[in-house]
């Protein structure tokens, strides 16, 4: 039921008109798809993309036929055998992923259970606390936050009146914005920020000191990191800076780390590294990548892996609906993980 039979590799065309490749698994009894995000510049992407096709084609679809879908670990070490580089340089890290999730999808629908499920157990029922980012400017891009929502849309809702209530896009009125919005809906909205410059220690501080901020991504040396941890309360500090930079996995500089798969390569390695995450005690944040897919897998990774949060863009309908969906579908089991700093 579960023996991989074929797997099928095209073109898929992410949002922005930019290529990726997308992967058919199919066994006797199911059948799994999934269409790989990009993170960087892709202004290579189509002739990468046909590349990826021809790959999976010619090489991993062959390789991998007459696997158990349900070994996903061993296909993932497999993946990386056949890739044979430290750093997935040769397949490629989107073409992994593809293969990778298809894998698991395949799996679950053969089983008649959700992704999440397969993924998570019988006992998975915490719901992630999505983070929307919906605006941006010079010097940061911003998101908002409900750190006490009840149901998913309350993030939806609190987006909506803050662009309703706010005049141009600056950290002052997005902050003045987010705080009426709180008011008026009863919730504890705030905003994120997220760096797209250096600037000085001191200024960082007193943004965020000044301002309705629960969550921040910096830019800048260890010394930022200290300071911003050591100085505020209750807000997230975002270590994927470090992380991706300097291989930096520690809460002395950082209590959240917002996590791509794309970045990763296989599915356990995404699990292994959100894993790590939690045993440092660091807040796990499942993110978007710059051009995604219509996919709706995000959802059911975030809450098959128990991510306390998810970052999405505003525009990512299909994932926020499935999250709705999984609520609907969890019923009086689910909860909104608590989302603390």
């Amino acid at each position: 039921m579960t023996i991989i039979e074929n797997i099928v590799g095209r073109i898929s065309i992410l949002k922005g008109g930019k290529y990726s490749i997308e992967v058919d698994v199919i066994t006797s009894s199911g059948f799994g798809r999934f269409a790989a995000p990009i993170d960087e510049n892709p202004s290579l992407y189509i002739v990468e993309a046909h590349r990826a096709v021809s790959e999976v084609d010619e090489i991993i679809g062959p390789e991998l036929i007459g696997f158990d879908s349900q070994e996903q670990e061993l296909i993932d070490s497999y993946l990386w055998e056949i890739d044979g580089t430290e750093n997935l340089s040769h397949i490629g890290a989107n073409t992994a992923l593809a293969v990778s999730v298809a894998v698991a999808k395949a799996a679950s629908n053969a089983k008649n259970i959700p992704l999440y499920s397969y993924i998570g157990g019988t006992f998975t029922t915490e719901l992630p606390v999505p983070i929307l980012r919906f605006a941006e400017d010079e010097t940061f891009e911003y998101l908002v936050l409900v750190k006490d929502l009840m149901e998913i849309s309350d993030v939806v809702d609190a987006m909506a009146k803050i662009k309703e209530h706010v005049k141009s896009i600056n950290l002052q009125e997005l902050s003045r914005a987010s705080e009426i919005a709180g008011d008026e809906l009863g919730l504890e909205v705030s905003l994120g920020i997220v760096q797209k410059k250096e600037m000085d220690i001191e200024e960082v501080l007193q943004k965020v000191e000044d301002h309705n901020i629960s969550y921040i991504k910096p830019l800048g040396e260890e010394e930022l990191f200290l300071e911003l941890i050591a100085g505020t309360h209750g807000v997230f500090v975002d270590g994927e800076y470090l992380f991706r930079t300097k291989d930096i996995l520690d809460r002395r500089y950082y209590n959240a780390l917002s996590i791509k798969p794309i970045n990763l390569g296989t599915l356990t390695d995404l699990y292994n590294l959100v894993n790590d995450v939690k045993s440092e005690r660091i807040t796990p944040i499942l993110a978007e990548a710059k051009y995604e897919s219509a996919d709706d897998a995000l959802a059911h990774l975030a809450v098959g892996l128990k991510c306390p949060a998810i970052m999405l863009h505003e525009n990512s309908v299909v994932k926020i609906n499935e999250l709705i969906r999984i609520a609907e579908d969890l019923g009086e089991r689910g909860r909104i993980i608590t989302f603390e700093g």
